[in-house]
């Protein structure tokens, strides 16, 4: 069973129609999640008007290629260059669609309601002052092709001890109950995030970049929710827009030195360039792994 056959879609009015969408992933080897990803954006009730799959060197791109021709979809493929990481892919795609109203930063193991973009639009065009907003990620098992009853994500917190984590995830999917509103929230998870132009046109930073390109991949879209709602702008969880997420990593044991010294950097540029006392705490993690390989 896809992941856009356990979702429901709706109708969708005449102004929504008119808002043109762009979504940009990126791709690295990410063929055993084509299907649903494929699937998930084919099922949308509004259409996007382009979709840029930014590959970063992958192995054996006719995979993709050949896949991507059993779709009805307005897909531009780009060669974003050899293994060149998240932001840079990202960026690249994004030079390509911010001509167009929104755009849709998508992970290709994450996989969207049929309603999702009809939703979003709409909900954007009623709150002039919300920059990203991001769904309910619900984990999905890629190889038994199905969901799980646990949570993703529904946003990016703070815990107690000040690290950032992705909040509600690994509670039941019932727990999403909770969310009766839209709410407010510090951090979106990139997987999924629905961002305005204007928003992501504030922020944009020195050669044309939205994600901060030094960083490679890990903690960028804390860097970029935090620069948007430094410029005014509020970040959104909305429980009405679902989603599915495959999600590559499970724990930080499992994550190599290099992968932990590369994420605790870049926590430590993110909170000297958002100007954030929490430094002080990304210092101590970044030299714990850097010294002590915690």
């Amino acid at each position: 069973m896809s992941a856009s056959s356990c979702l429901t879609g709706g109708g969708e009015s005449e102004s929504v129609m008119k808002r043109t969408v762009g979504v940009v992933t990126v791709t690295h080897n990410d063929e055993k999640f084509m299907t649903e990803y494929l699937d998930a954006l084919q099922a949308q009730t509004h259409s996007p008007d382009k979709v840029i799959l930014a590959d970063s060197g992958s192995d054996h791109p006719e995979l993709l290629a050949a896949k991507v021709k059993q779709y009805a979809l307005p897909i531009e493929r780009v060669y974003a260059g050899k293994e060149v990481g998240f932001c840079v892919g990202t960026n690249f795609g994004w030079r390509m669609v911010r001509d167009l109203d929104y755009v849709l930063f998508l992970n290709p193991d994450a996989f969207l309601a049929p309603d999702f973009l009809e939703r979003a639009v709409a909900y954007m065009e009623n709150e002039p002052t919300v920059g990203m907003v991001t769904p309910s990620l619900v984990r999905y098992d890629i190889e038994a092709h199905r969901p799980l009853d646990m949570i993703d994500t529904t946003g990016v917190v703070r815990n107690w001890f000040g690290n950032f984590v992705e909040r509600d995830c690994g509670l039941p999917e019932a727990a999403l109950q909770r969310y009766h509103v839209p709410n407010d929230i510090p951090w979106l998870c990139a997987a999924a995030v629905f961002a305005r132009r204007e928003a992501i046109e504030d922020v944009v930073e020195h050669c044309d970049q939205v994600f901060d390109e030094s960083f490679y991949m890990y903690k960028d879209d804390t860097d970029l929710s935090w620069r948007v709602r430094r410029a005014g702008w509020r970040l959104v969880h909305h429980p009405e827009l679902r989603g599915y997420h495959c999600r590559g990593w499970k724990k930080r044991s499992t994550f190599s030195r290099k992968l932990r010294l590369m994420s605790a950097r870049n926590e430590v540029t993110t909170c000297i360039k958002n100007h954030s006392p929490y430094v002080v705490l990304s210092m101590a993690k970044y030299l714990a792994v850097r010294i002590l390989n915690l």
